[in-house]
């Protein structure tokens, strides 16, 4: 692969580079120049010998980049600068032919290839010309960062590279005013440290950034006296760490239960991250105490049932793994399915008959006993039951003699026939009744009451009683 200065290709070239190393293209250049300065360093040219878009769009770019380069060619007295990004874009052109997989049978292709190479020789009568100017040029002009030098194109090997750094910039991400826990503030900065390969020093340039508010006063009082990052940290713990920190976290962690949904990974590791979080943190026996006592009660019968003592927290969270795995099993569990006209081996299927026949068996005997059982027990309850029937029937009949014309003996004498219990006819329903709306008694049909207070049906019903 030919040399390639990135950061002075145009839109379209800047996207194919993006897309062939796997990431989304920016809208804009200034975003498509961030994304391959860090994409170039992680993908190098070199490791991507096939482009993965397709073979017609790969084409039509190319033909748009060979454009570009005869226009530029067919000028009459090139600059240098245009000289330098001509030679740029045919190494860019060059290693996207090469890249692309179809064969030399594509017409398409091969003229591109020939086109290609005549720039590529008008080029190189331009270098012939002036060639004091472009070795100066190259050596004061750094385009960005570009692929590994190639000796066939020993004219922009001299090119400056640029890198952006953007490390130590993201640490002023970080922020703290003084008000929020401290411990966790220095544990951020310290996994940030190691994460990025941060010097101590780097850290302290950016404390102005990192602190706000009352700890950015602090931190102006201090930092005479303060010449790396583990001594601010010492400093902040002294200054802002509450003093009965220990004392209330102990609390917290004996109190924090596993949640119900809550993985038992998830949740050992908060535990962990608790723990840390003391200034003396606890042994391990003492960790496996706690845990032991705050995990879900559903992990006894699994811990009860284990041949060894529980001793580490690794084996701990094995076996709660092992019950975990096992729920899921068990709750993901379907009964085998039943035959259908599209099995394709119905003998190996699941028969259900036999369990069938032996439910009805058992279902038989079951109704037999019981038959047996209600049977006797009627037998003795037959005179009563016949003489509580007879006697309620008889009662019934009085009742209903003395009932005047009321809604329930209109429903039960005639069901299709409408009645209006408002003006007592049967030529309609209630909702169709257009006579006055009195109040009156819908039992025996006196004005002016209701039926609950009705003295002529409450009159009868005392006697009744």
């Amino acid at each position: 692969m030919l040399p390639v200065k990135y950061l002075s290709l145009q839109k379209s070239e800047l996207e194919y580079e993006v897309q062939i190393r796997g990431a989304t293209a920016g809208s804009s250049v200034e975003e498509l120049r961030r994304q391959i300065v860090k994409l170039a360093a992680e993908h190098p040219a070199e490791h991507i010998l096939e482009s993965p878009l397709d073979i017609r769009q790969d084409l039509r770019g190319c033909v748009e980049v060979l454009t570009k380069i005869q226009l530029n060619l067919d000028i009459s007295e090139p600059s240098v600068p245009t000289i330098m990004r001509t030679q740029n874009m045919l190494n860019h052109l060059h290693n996207r032919l090469a890249r692309i997989t179809c064969g030399d049978d594509r017409k398409e292709y091969k003229d591109i290839l020939e086109g290609h190479k005549v720039a590529s020789q008008k080029l190189a009568a331009l270098q012939a010309k002036r060639p004091t100017q472009i070795a100066t040029t190259s050596s004061n002009l750094g385009a960005g960062p570009s692929s590994e030098t190639s000796t066939a194109a020993p004219e922009v090997q001299n090119l400056i590279s640029v890198t952006c750094d953007r490390t130590v910039a993201d640490l002023s991400k970080l922020k703290f005013n003084g008000k929020t826990c401290v411990r966790s503030f220095i544990q951020r900065v310290d996994e940030f440290i190691v994460a990025r390969n941060i010097a101590s020093t780097k850290v302290l340039a950016f404390a102005t950034e990192i602190f706000q508010d009352n700890a950015l006063h602090w931190f102006r009082s201090v930092r005479d006296n303060i010449s790396s990052w583990p001594e601010l940290a010492a400093k902040l713990k002294e200054d802002f760490d509450q003093s009965n920190y220990d004392y209330r976290l102990t609390t917290e962690i004996r109190s924090r239960t596993q949640g119900e949904h809550e993985n038992i990974t998830v949740y050992l590791s908060i535990m962990s991250g608790m723990f840390s979080r003391l200034s003396t943190p606890p042994s391990e026996a003492e960790q496996l105490e706690t845990l032991l006592h705050n995990i879900r009660p559903c992990y006894a019968s699994t811990l009860a049932a284990s041949s060894t003592e529980i001793r580490t927290i690794d084996s701990l969270r094995s076996l709660c793994r092992n019950y975990e795995t096992y729920h899921s099993r068990h709750s993901q569990f379907q009964e085998p399915p039943r035959v259908t006209a599209d099995t394709v081996a119905p003998e190996f299927a699941y028969s259900r008959e036999s369990n069938k026949s032996t439910n009805k068996f058992n279902n038989n005997t079951y109704n037999k006993q019981n038959y047996t059982y209600n049977n006797n027990y009627n037998k003795g309850q037959y005179s009563k039951n016949t003489t509580n029937y007879s006697q309620n029937q008889n009662q019934n009949k009085s009742q209903q003699q003395n009932y005047i014309h009321s809604v329930s003996n209109a429903a039960q004498n005639n069901k299709q026939q409408p009645y209006c219990p408002r003006c007592r006819s049967n030529n309609h329903h209630i909702r169709q009744c257009t006579a006055s709306r009195d109040v009156f008694c819908f039992k025996c049909g006196k004005k002016d009451v209701k039926t609950p207070d009705c003295p002529v049906c409450n009159k009868k019903a005392d006697t009744k009683n």
